[in-house]
């Protein structure tokens, strides 16, 4: 396949229109449509549907855009990196992070990267773990920032830090927000927690299992913010990390009464795809991200006021 017509191919699909990804390209429309249905004849599959109001992609045109939009991002990555070699770190890095964390990583992140390397143009998405290993694995994105509970084959995973877990409820007026509590005591409170998929999940069914306990689970939410929302409501508790509440904390208007577990920790992992040459711009990205987790074991923790 000719990397050229890809690339028409691949401007013609995100701008629905054969001119408008002309315009993009900087060249003539003639050329984009001839590039197009060459590549097109060359497959022998059609890979646009062509109206009069511009074009859309068939199956086969789906399927080959999916297989060859990281190809593409990949060689985009490499030109930038090899024309950068001797230089400061620049080009694009798509990231991903796990929502429990997103709130309290990506300005800092941002800030950083921005202050450090203004070349770099970062690209973030938010995800649980299965979606964060996939993505990576698939090209999708350079680096994942997620909860590894498990080994994925394919994958580079350097562990960031553990962070400690917080049984979190409805501010009561009980207590003075040192107190903290055992794994034992987790069956005495009604729990709003993801489903078993979610790889915190994971970590307290097994940790409770190993102890023989039964948790009080009132009901399944697959959403970080609706949890956050039934939880002020005072509908039940949740168990998670600091970055549930910093918000809260920061501000000085806590919602939440917080107790840390004892013996429940959740690490933070860096993944990348295994054996991919890691270009300046997604080791400095990797840098930056090591640094917020050491400063966040160092410096957050000892803002949350538990024991």
């Amino acid at each position: 396949m000719n990397l050229k017509a890809l690339q028409y191919f691949h401007a013609a699909a995100r701008y629905g229109s054969i001119a408008q990804a002309a315009a993009h390209l900087h060249v003539a429309q003639p050329a984009v449509s001839r590039l197009i249905r060459k590549l097109e004849q060359d497959l022998g599959v059609r890979l646009l549907t062509r109206t009069a109001q511009g074009v859309s992609l068939t199956g086969e045109g789906d399927h080959l855009l999916a297989r060859t939009a990281p190809i593409l991002k990949l060689l985009e990555q490499t030109r930038d990196e090899v024309r950068n070699w001797d230089q400061e770190p620049a080009g694009p890095v798509a990231l991903a992070l796990m929502p429990a964390v997103a709130p309290l990583v990506a300005p800092l992140l941002v800030r950083r990267v921005r202050d450090q390397y203004p070349k770099v143009l970062l690209s973030l998405s938010e995800g649980l773990g299965t979606v964060i290993s996939d993505g990576v694995l698939t090209g999708q994105f350079d680096l994942g920032l997620f909860h590894a509970d498990r080994e994925v084959p394919s994958l580079a995973i350097t562990h960031l830090l553990d962070e400690p877990m917080f049984l979190i409820g409805p501010e009561d007026g009980a207590g003075d927000g040192r107190e903290a509590i055992d794994l034992a005591e987790l069956p005495n409170f009604p729990l709003l927690l993801p489903e078993a998929p979610n790889p915190m999940r994971r970590m307290i069914d097994r940790l409770t299992a190993d102890r023989g306990l039964a948790l009080d689970i009132r009901e399944t939410v697959n959403s970080t913010a609706m949890i956050k929302a039934m939880v002020a409501a005072g509908l039940g508790c949740t168990i998670q990390s600091y970055s549930f509440f910093h918000e809260e904390t920061q501000h000085g208007s806590p919602r939440f009464r917080v107790r840390k577990i004892k013996g429940m920790s959740r690490n933070w992992s860096l993944a990348r795809l295994e054996g991919r040459p890691a270009g300046g711009a997604v080791l400095a990205v990797a840098g930056v991200l090591a640094d917020i987790a050491r400063d966040f074991a160092d410096a957050h923790y000892r803002q949350v006021p538990v024991g």
